[in-house]
């Protein structure tokens, strides 16, 4: 989530809790402990909170799939109401125990935190764990400098859940996962055909021609799928690290 620079910058005695001020999700409450970005005044990733407001009404279904701490999901679970679900996927075990927290600090009870990686498998798989708490991954190319070890992790393919009924089909999914976006894309392709949610996909790279590449990948993947791909206006023009976030629509 966002550039991997922002760990360095963390303040010295910055307040466990901070009240978000501002944005789609003014007026959360964040934890700070495992945070990767900074929440207080609202503008984290504005376009992204925006399209997540324009996609989701009452009683809907979002899938918060590389969820961090639990932001967007929040977000989301305040938009879908009691009548809808929040499904946040969290592989690194100290992190989706921060999502569940924030869930509960905010008394969002329609938030599900499945503690295991979106993939295009179900299994188990390596996952490159990194000093920014958003920056683990299941590709070593793409978990950057910062990594401290490995963690054997649960990975989940989302149709095999939906098929089975264990979450209720989207309306609207969030893709933030460091690299590995067509595996998640591959493993939840039949719901996308089925269910036609908005998809809503953060894509970074230290350098700008790869992103334009991964972009292009992605991009060609949900339009084989009849989805519709634009880009968000850019959330860290000046971070010194390249991220894009696009936005598909069903056609």
């Amino acid at each position: 989530m966002g550039p991997r620079g922002w760990i360095g910058r963390r303040l010295v005695g910055i307040p466990r809790e901070v009240r978000v001020r501002g944005g789609v999700g003014d007026g959360l409450v964040m934890g700070t402990a495992l945070a990767s970005a900074d929440y207080a005044d609202g503008t984290n990733e504005l376009p992204v909170q925006e399209a997540i407001r324009d996609a989701l009404k009452g009683g809907d279904v979002f899938y918060d799939i590389g969820a961090n701490v639990g932001f967007f999901g929040l977000i989301a679970a305040r938009l879908v109401g009691a009548e809808g679900a929040v499904y946040a996927f969290e592989p690194v075990p100290g992190v989706a125990a921060e999502a569940r927290a924030n869930a509960a600090r905010n008394e969002l009870a329609n938030v599900h935190v499945i503690e295991a990686a979106a993939s295009c498998r179900t299994g188990t798989a390596t996952l490159v764990v990194t000093r920014h708490p958003g920056g683990a991954s299941l590709s070593e190319a793409d978990a950057g400098r910062d990594a401290t070890g490995k963690l054997e992790v649960r990975t989940v393919r989302i149709d095999d859940l939906v098929a089975a009924g264990a979450v209720r089909p989207p309306d609207a999914v969030k893709i933030d996962v460091e690299g590995v976006e067509p595996d998640v894309i591959d493993g939840l392709s039949a719901t996308l055909v089925s269910h036609r949610p908005t998809v809503v996909c953060e894509l970074d790279a230290p350098e700008g021609d790869v992103l334009e590449a991964k972009v292009r990948e992605v991009s060609a993947m949900l339009g084989e799928l009849s989805f519709d791909v634009r880009l968000l206006p850019p959330s860290y023009a000046r971070s010194g690290w390249h991220v894009l976030h696009l936005v598909a629509t069903p056609v």
